[in-house]
């Protein structure tokens, strides 16, 4: 047997920002839109921990596991945590039901973390360390960005996505590429003064390649996804990855325009807002793409069957 995604479920707290927020910085919705495909996002309150945003995206899919005893790991992915000691992990597990010998433990690989997640996740599966496992990507990136960066500012969102792998005897091995560039840590970084740099130029040029790719490999080294969801950075990067993986024939997911770049969450939320508004059959094959800071890459092929209508 092979492992794949079982259930998946979101959290996206906070308030709704429109463009018309950014006015006070200068910048229009027009702009912003053309520039980024961006209309809103979802940000969270300061004081709201990011644990609690987290465990609200789990425990749907705990609650509605046949067994959540036999959820052995937690895999807990943020670029946003700014909780060293402890991590966050064990409190999402506390928070979302889970008992106490699950394998809890926090992941940054900036926005190319769900997919490293999610492999780790299948890994333990088909290694036979845990029966299942819960990936949760978790994100409040508007307290990372300078608010009056007229770079930056307009392009994060906050939310989180939890999926659950375990192994069923239908699903196909999944397949995954991966790689890391350390020489280029300087084209996306945390500023010492606060807020993100992005050397937008080069991030456009790689992120396109480096994603179509990842979604290249993973169709010659089947089996083929039926649907290709990559991070959602910026529109007119999904619409380029869009074109150059056309001949895939396979649908693409943008999902962008009401969400924002939201980092590690970006996949995990599109694909379960496609499924929620049933735009995607409740089982398949998901191709998973992303490129983020670090530089880190890598893309994931893995067959799904959820429950119909599970996003939230």
């Amino acid at each position: 047997m092979s492992a794949g995604i079982v259930d998946i479920a979101t959290a996206k707290p906070g308030r709704r920002v429109d463009n018309e927020h950014f006015t006070a910085i200068g910048l229009t919705d027009a702009w912003i839109r053309r520039r980024s495909g961006i209309a809103s996002r979802s940000w969270l309150p300061d004081e709201t921990p990011l644990a609690e945003v987290a465990a609200e995206a789990c425990a749907p899919v705990v609650t509605r596991s046949a067994d959540p005893a036999s959820i052995g790991a937690l895999v807990v992915v943020s670029t946003s945590s700014r909780q060293r000691v402890p991590g966050i992990a064990q409190k999402v597990a506390h928070l979302a039901g889970l008992g106490p010998s699950v394998l809890a433990f926090d992941m940054n690989a900036a926005c190319c973390g769900f997919v490293y997640g999610l492999v780790t996740g299948l890994s333990l599966c088909d290694a036979g360390r845990a029966r299942s496992v819960l990936v949760c990507s978790v994100e409040a990136m508007s307290r990372m960005v300078d608010r009056t960066d007229r770079q930056t500012a307009c392009l994060f969102g906050d939310g989180a996505a939890a999926v659950l792998v375990e192994e069923r005897a239908e699903f196909a091995g999944f397949r995954h590429v991966a790689g890391c560039d350390g020489a280029q840590e300087a084209l996306m970084r945390e500023t010492d003064a606060g807020g993100i740099h992005l050397d937008g130029a080069q991030v456009y040029d790689r992120a396109v390649r480096r994603m179509s790719e990842s979604a290249q490999y993973l169709f010659d080294h089947g089996p083929a996804p039926t649907v290709l969801v990559g991070h959602q950075a910026n529109g007119r990067i999904l619409e380029q990855v869009r074109a150059f993986t056309s001949h895939l024939g396979v649908p693409f997911v943008n999902r962008i325009e009401h969400s924002g770049n939201t980092s590690s969450a970006t996949i995990p939320l599109a694909f379960a807002e496609e499924l929620d508004a049933g735009l995607l059959p409740a089982s398949g094959r998901l191709g998973a793409v992303a490129y983020g800071a670090g530089e880190a890459w890598g893309g994931v092929s893995v067959d799904y069957r959820v429950p119909a209508s599970t996003a939230s």
